[in-house]
């Protein structure tokens, strides 16, 4: 440890204000990170040379880009670290204007929620590009995501890829059972408890119906366009067709953007981040209402269908018992 480390470590130890503890501790890090940067600059052309200056061979053994290793070379031969030096920020537009640190606070909770969200949903397709057989290179050049990110979200064996095909006729059984259930918790909620879980399956099953199932909600009598004679007529007869309650309901739930993007499988996926993480929510100014209980319960319930939809490709049969 250098003397400047240490200096910067007995500020640190002595410093009573966090804020001012924290700036230190940075500086700390930094300087003592230093010398194992000069190291690793060491090793890094060592490697290079080791495989006659074929940086794209170093670069596999690393777990780098190649574009990445030319990256640090590069810094390395004009005499600076491979970290980039922080410049002064340039703010392209104004900042947000909080009314107090505390909604300040909310905001970014906000944010880092659907942030977490956002990175979930990226663990998805990225095991799904490895499943498909895409080189974890390729992958990463794509995607800016690490080699070192990929080894870790990858699981031991075979990776377990969705079973459900999006345009079989159980994804809009999973739909209709879903429906069923909110129904029936409905009817039967005589509690508080009861009547919040009732509120999240009716809900949840809007919004299963209109991303994932939409044909959920059709009769058996729907207009097909076989039973006419020419599309015009067709077309006259679905215009002319007075929606039930049940497709009234649907057709209000908007479509999120992922659904139109990438399919109803990619939407359930995120989904089911969704609805863990709000099954697991804990509140201390809320752990004791009986609503929260039934939310978190309901919530937690509609997670475990869609894990076993998308794995086995098949509707729970406990949601189907429910609602028979």
């Amino acid at each position: 440890m250098t003397d400047s480390t240490l200096s910067l470590a007995a500020r640190l130890a002595a410093e009573p204000d966090p804020a001012r503890a924290f700036h230190l501790a940075l500086a700390a890090a930094e300087a003592a990170a230093a010398p194992f940067e000069d190291a690793a600059n060491q090793a890094v052309t060592a490697l290079v040379a080791q495989h006659g200056d074929n940086v794209a061979a170093a670069a596999r053994e690393l777990g780098l880009t190649p574009q990445a290793l030319h990256k640090r070379l590069k810094k390395i031969a004009e005499g600076g670290t491979a970290r980039p030096v922080p410049a002064a920020a340039v703010q392209p537009q104004p900042a947000l204007a909080f009314e107090s640190p505390q909604f300040a606070v909310e905001a970014l909770a906000n944010w880092a929620l659907r942030q977490g969200e956002i990175d979930d949903q990226r663990d998805v397709f990225l095991l799904g590009a490895l499943a498909a057989g895409v080189d974890p290179v390729v992958i990463a050049e794509t995607t800016r995501v690490g080699l070192d990110t990929l080894r870790r979200i990858r699981p031991a064996g075979n990776i377990t890829v969705s079973r459900l095909d999006p345009f079989g006729p159980e994804i809009e059984e999973f739909g209709r059972a879903v429906r069923a259930r909110a129904q029936a918790l409905a009817a039967s909620a005589d509690s508080p408890e009861e009547h919040a879980a009732a509120t999240v399956w009716r809900f949840a099953s809007r919004a299963i119906i209109a991303n994932a199932a939409p044909l959920a909600t059709m009769s058996d009598d729907w207009l097909k366009a076989d039973d006419y004679a020419s599309e015009e007529e067709y077309a006259a007869a679905v215009l002319a067709h007075e929606p039930s309650e049940a497709e009234k309901e649907t057709d209000a739930q908007p479509v999120d953007e992922l659904t139109q993007v990438d399919g109803a499988d990619a939407w359930l996926a995120s989904t089911w981040v969704t609805y863990q993480r709000l099954a697991a929510s804990r509140d201390s100014d809320s752990d004791d209402d009986p609503r929260f209980a039934g939310s978190r319960r309901a919530f937690g319930e509609l997670a475990d269908a869609i894990l076993h939809l998308r794995t086995t490709g098949t509707v729970p049969a406990g949601l189907l018992g429910a609602t028979s």
